[in-house]
Order: structure tokens, then sequence, then C-alpha cells
């Protein structure tokens, strides 16, 4: 068969072959088959990569959660991340205010790292430069600009948030324990004050409450690892104000735990020592919070006899609190004063609760005693004091303050009982400080007001007045002139006088001698022809003239202002 007919009989498929037997249908060829280009594998490629990356997309994405702030302060949707020491870890999708106004929501979307972390305790707040007494905080943002701090914590998952209006005092990974303290009043106390453990900063005020049950305020604070074990059952805090100025026997005290403490004020802890601490306390145990370290070692477990004064007078001055001395030592202190009235008698009364305190008194047992001391053994001691003259009374404990305080003392004579204190389980005397002294002054100031005062000082301005009269007159004008130039004529013959002394001086002592000589003369006439006893005499005063000459001379020489004067003795 040529290559003509063979492609004739391939183009015509139903006519028979030569070969084929009769009455068989023909052999059925068909064309070939067309394979599919590999351009049609693109398209599917590349949905599945898309596919793949919007999966990857999809589970890489992280949750949405919402959070409250009370300000949107700071917060713009696009552009405000969330971040965790510095890294982000979410950012700030929209922002808008409640449906009530009072509220700012942030919609944040979150990395998928974060999801595990998004639990009840986890806190959000906003950082931006803040300044307070504390210090300044966030000083970063003036750069990188304002962000939301994220705070891990625990709990179940959650989506919905509260932010904090301030920054947290004490972040939730610093090792710490929490604490409780009570209060009757806030005092200078604010959110970061120091915790001080001898003169330590050990922790921080986290924050503070109020109670409307019983109106007391409770502090938070917080004290850091390893220093948490320093607090026990037995541990007393009190206050500190920055300041303390105390005046002593050795002159005055000023005291200060630091400079951050005289803004924010703060808290001291003391724990006694063993056994007296007991056991250590547990987070969030519950303290009471003094008002100083005196009010703090008062309140420690003591025997305390309590007694009920009555003083004559005026207490003022003496508070709850007040030592009890006993010749200047502190044996307790003051627990009340208040004012009663007695109905029976229509009387007020100033009662005056002292606790006595056996502990602060060192006892020398006697021989096989070694009991402790209780209240019965305390009143008991006590009472043998009184019989031996102790007595109690109001003494001055501040100058400056006016404060009061109870002295105890043994007097030699008291009496049994002061009028007024009849109810007074103790007996008192009346004070004899610094009241004492004004009440008397005052008595004399009445005294003083009562005299005639108006009178005595009409009379001296009478006085002065007469005075002045006469000093201005013309007569005490001449009679001062006059004297003046007595004066001066005296003065001229004291002058002339000391001129002519010494010549009149030298002529006296020239009669003298000359006498003398006459005298000798005579005496020796008189001893060689034997004069009678008349002439004897004469000469003996002739001798007795000439020596008076001679001691009037030498006492004109001496005393020459005895011619105008006379001699003196």
């Amino acid at each position: 068969m040529s290559d003509e007919n063979r492609a004739d009989h391939a183009s015509a498929p139903n006519a028979p072959t030569a070969d084929a037997p009769a009455g068989h249908p023909p052999e059925v060829v068909l064309p070939p088959r067309r394979r599919l280009s590999p351009l049609w594998a693109l398209p599917l490629v590349a949905a599945l990569i898309a596919g793949w990356l919007g999966w990857n997309w999809w589970q890489e994405r992280g949750p949405q959660i919402v959070i409250t702030f009370q300000s949107g302060e700071g917060l713009e949707a696009g552009r405000t991340k969330i971040k965790h020491k510095n890294v982000d870890l979410g950012t700030i999708e929209t922002v808008r205010l409640s449906d009530d106004l009072t509220q700012v929501v942030a919609t944040a979307r979150m990395d998928r790292t974060a999801a595990r972390h998004l639990k009840d305790g986890t806190r959000f707040w906003v950082v931006a430069p803040r300044l307070s007494l504390g210090g300044v905080s966030g000083l970063s943002t003036v750069v990188s600009g304002t962000y939301v701090e994220m705070e891990p914590g625990g709990g179940d998952d959650r989506r919905e948030f509260d932010g904090l209006d301030e920054p947290p005092v004490i972040r939730a990974d610093v090792p710490g324990r929490s604490f409780t303290l009570k209060a009757e009043q806030l005092g200078s106390l604010a959110q970061g004050s120091p915790v001080y453990f001898r003169g330590v900063q050990v922790g921080e005020v986290m924050g503070y409450s109020l109670s409307p049950q019983d109106r007391t305020v409770s502090v938070a604070i917080f004290v850091r690892q390893p220093y948490e074990g320093l607090v026990h059952d037995g541990t007393r805090f009190w206050r500190s104000s920055g300041i303390q100025i105390s005046a002593g026997a050795d002159g005055f005290k000023f005291q200060t735990e630091s400079l951050k403490s005289l803004a924010l004020g703060g808290v001291v802890l003391e724990t006694p020592p063993d056994p007296e601490a007991g056991p250590q306390a547990g987070d969030w145990a519950a303290f009471t919070l003094y008002e100083d370290q005196t009010s703090a070692a008062a309140a420690r477990d003591r025997l305390r006899v309590r007694y009920r004064l009555e003083f004559p007078g005026s207490v003022q001055g003496l508070q709850a609190g007040a030592p009890v001395q006993m010749r200047g030592l502190t044996v307790g202190h003051v627990a009340a004063v208040r004012l009663e009235y007695d109905e029976a008698r229509q009387e007020i009364h100033i009662p005056v609760e002292i606790d006595v305190e056996p502990d602060l008194v060192a006892r020398t047992y006697a021989v096989n005693d070694g009991q402790p001391m209780d209240e019965a053994r305390a009143r008991q001691l006590i009472a043998t004091q009184i019989a031996k003259g102790m007595r109690g009374r109001l003494a001055s404990g501040n100058l400056l303050t006016g404060q009061k305080l109870v002295s105890f003392d043994y007097e030699p004579n008291p009496p049994a009982i002061v009028p007024g204190t009849e109810r007074s389980e103790l007996p008192t005397l009346p004070s004899t400080d610094l009241d004492s002294i004004l009440r008397s002054a005052g008595a004399v100031m009445d005294s003083v007001a009562g005299l005639p005062l108006e009178g005595l000082v009409d009379d001296l301005r009478h006085t002065i007045q007469a005075v002045g009269g006469v000093a201005g007159s013309p007569d005490l004008a001449r009679s001062l002139a006059a004297l003046a130039k007595a004066l001066g004529s005296a003065d001229t013959l004291l002058r002339q006088a000391d001129r002519q002394l010494p010549d009149l001086v030298k002529s006296l002592r020239g009669v003298a001698t000359a006498a003398q000589g006459t005298l000798k003369s005579a005496d020796g006439l008189l001893g060689g022809g034997g004069g009678t006893a008349d002439l004897s005499g004469v000469l003996k005063q002739l001798n007795d003239a000439a020596r008076s000459f001679r001691v009037l001379a030498d006492y004109l020489e001496r005393h020459p202002e005895a011619l105008l004067r006379g001699k003196t003795p």
C-alpha cells in the first residue's frame, strides 16, 4: 500500500481494511492529547504563598485589648506604643470617649508574645514626665514620646483593663512583703514615703485608704527583700516627721532622717530582741502606726497599775501621754485627763488617770524572794511609799511649751488630805511651779492696782511743774550768777595765798628763831644771877609761844587753805 492509500485509509476511520475480517467494526484511532502548560502553576503557587502569609500573619497577630483611662493625655491612635522594659508589645489603634463621656477608652493590638501575660493582675499606666516631691520620673519620654507601660501579672486571662492614674511605687517583680499600718490620721505620709530601719531605707509607702467602718486610715507599705525578715509580730511602727528637736541637760539636740522625709514624711520600724519580737509577720499583717517613738515604747506589753488623781487648781498643760516621774525619773504615763460632773454633790471634778509601770523600777529582791511583780504587789509597794510621805503634784515639764507632768516626791510633814482632792486614790499637793509664782505675782499686781496711783501721779506732776518753775525763775538765775562771782573771788584769794604764804612762813620761822635765842640768853642770865620765880614763868611762856609759832608755820606750809577755811580735824 502506497503512502497516499495509507493516508486515505487513515482519513476514513469507518473504512474497512484489508486485514480486518469481514463483519467487524474498524479500529478507532484517536488524535494525540495536548499537555497542560507550566505557566498555569504560577497563579496557584502565588495563591498558596498568599494564603500561607495570611495564615502566618493571622497567627502572629496578637489579641486586641481595651484599656480605660481617666484622661487621654499623651495617647495617639496608631502611634502610642505599649512597652515593657522598653520593648514594644503593642500599639494603640483607636482612642475614643466612653458613652457617658467620663473616661477614655483605648483599643490596642498586642503582639502574640504578650497574649499569655494578659491576666487579671496585669497593670497599665501612661509614662510621661512627672515632677513630684519624691523626685522626677519619665524624662526619657521628652525625646521618645509618651507611651503606655505594661506590667505583667497573674490570674485568669483578661482583655479589658483599667489603667492606673499614677505609676505604681513598687513594681510587681520586686521581691519583698507588704504590710498594713492602722492610724487615726494620715498626717504627712504620701505615696512613696520612705520606710526606715535604723536610718536605712528598707521600703516605701505604696498607698493609703480610709475605712468607712471605723474611720481609720490604712497605710499600705512594702518592705524590700532581704529586709522583710525584720518585721515580726512584736515590731513597732511610728511616724518620722523628718526633724526631731529635744532639749536636755546637755543642750538642744537636732536630728533628721533624710531630706526626703522632710517633704514626704516617713515611717520608722523597730523590732525588739528575741523573744519579745515573736515570729516573723506574714504578708499584709496589720500593725498600729504610732505618732512618735515615745508612744510606741509606751505601748509595749508591760504591767500597768492605774490610779485616779485629783489635783487642786488648774491642770492646764497636762495631756494624755505626759510622763509620771519619781524624783525626775519616769515610772509611768498619764492615761487620760477629763472633766466630770458629780450630780449628787453638784460639783465639777477633773480626774487624772495615770498608769504606773513597775517594770520601769529596778528592784532588789530579799533573800528567797524572786516572785514576779503583779498588780497586788505593786499596789502594796505604792501604799508603803505613801505612808512614808510620798505625794504627787503637778510640775512643769517644759517652760517653753507650758506642758505639765505628774511628779512624786517625799514630803517631811505632808497634810493628810488636801481640800478638794477627797476622791483621789493617791494624795496630792498644790503645784509649786511657775503657776504658783504667777498667781502670787497676780496677787501683788492686784494690790498694786488697788493703790491710788492716779493721785500719786498728779502730785508728782505738780511737783515737777513747781521744780521747773523755780528752775526758770529770774531770782535763781541771779543767785547762780552771784555764786559764780563769789567762787571766782575765792579762787583769786587762794592763788594770792599760794604766792604770799612762803614769805609769811619764812617770817614766822625767823621770829621763832629770834625768840628762842632771846630765851636762851635770858636763861643764861637768870642762871648766873639766880632770877626770881616770876621771871622764870615768863620765860617758860615765851618758850611755849615760840614752839606754837613753829608748829603753826609747819601746819600752814602743809595746809595753806587753812587761812580761809580754818583748821580741819
